[in-house]
């Protein structure tokens, strides 16, 4: 059985693809802008709907197993759709990194087009504008030539910043030296915001609002290795050694104990309630963007 072009591999035949993808959204982008707006939602309704249909397709249909395209024929109506399916899943796959290029082009272009307006009308903070563009070529460039050099020279051990070349030292500089401290400082801010709110979600005005009170309290006691193993030592000192029932009922009362049936009663099934809810939400959104009943689908 002969090779199709969706049972080609992406991977052996890069140039195609690329100058085929390129080709191809070239095409897509000026029949998309020679379409009628009336038009437009209903097309990117249907690509919705088709590219929906394929993964529906692909996950529920039955697959044969260990079955060769080069050597075997399939036997029925079922399984050429299902052989269809599993060689066509890798070309269909690339398309959703062909889009995100598209996207990640989109969204350079957006930034390009709104951070120079404002430099050039000199609009309020528009030197925060400049900032942004220096740091994002800054890092597109580095961030390219420290690939391009590790690309080159692979027998290199760049884990060693010995063999550290001028533009590796650059990119480490600005992801490792600002980037990441400038998110770790950022994300520590807002803990301080979350602080804020949780000592105002807890505060006890109603029976309610001191349950939560108490529960959090507890657990974050038992989090803190010195006051939980203080108490625990405590309780087991005053169990005490012999084998009692007095004793065992008092071993309920460390504090690890107490707060481990807290998480397993209440907060394991509160969060898989909550994940179930979402698993849920997440279909429904999913249906009514496939089948069009979202706002701006096909009408």
């Amino acid at each position: 059985m002969n090779d199709t072009i969706w049972a080609r591999n992406p991977q052996g035949d890069l140039k195609m693809f690329i100058g085929g993808g390129l080709i191809l959204g070239i095409i897509l982008f000026l029949a998309v802008m020679q379409t009628p707006i009336q038009a437009r939602r209903p097309l990117v309704w249907l690509v919705t709907f088709l590219s929906g249909g394929f993964m529906v397709a692909y996950t529920y249909w039955p697959k044969p197993i260990n079955f060769d395209p080069k050597t075997e024929i399939p036997a029925n109506g079922v399984e050429s759709v299902g052989s269809f399916l599993q060689q066509s899943f890798g070309v269909v796959s690339s398309f959703v990194q062909i889009i995100a290029a598209f996207l990640l082009g989109l969204g350079i272009f957006s930034l390009l087009r709104i951070h120079l307006m404002n430099i050039a009308r000199k609009k309020k903070d528009w030197a925060f504008s400049v900032i942004l563009l220096v740091a994002m070529f800054s890092m597109i460039t580095f961030g390219y030539a420290d690939f391009m050099v590790r690309q080159n020279q692979k027998a290199v051990d760049f884990d060693d910043p010995a063999n550290w070349h001028t533009v590796n030292m650059i990119r480490d500089f600005l992801f490792d030296g600002l980037l990441q401290q400038m998110d770790a400082a950022m994300f520590s801010i807002i803990a301080f915001f979350i602080l804020s709110a949780a000592y105002r979600a807890f505060r006890a005005r109603s029976v309610e609002a001191t349950i939560l009170l108490g529960t959090a309290l507890l657990v974050i006691l038992s989090l803190m290795g010195v006051v939980a193993g203080a108490w625990d030592d405590k309780v087991v000192a005053m169990a005490g050694t012999e084998k009692t029932a007095s004793a065992d009922f008092l071993m309920n009362f460390k504090i690890t104990e107490v707060a481990g049936w807290l998480k397993n009663t209440f907060q394991t099934p509160a969060i898989t309630g909550i994940k179930f809810g979402i698993g849920l939400g997440t279909i429904s959104m999913a249906l009514r963007i496939w089948l069009g009943l979202e706002k701006g689908g096909k009408a």
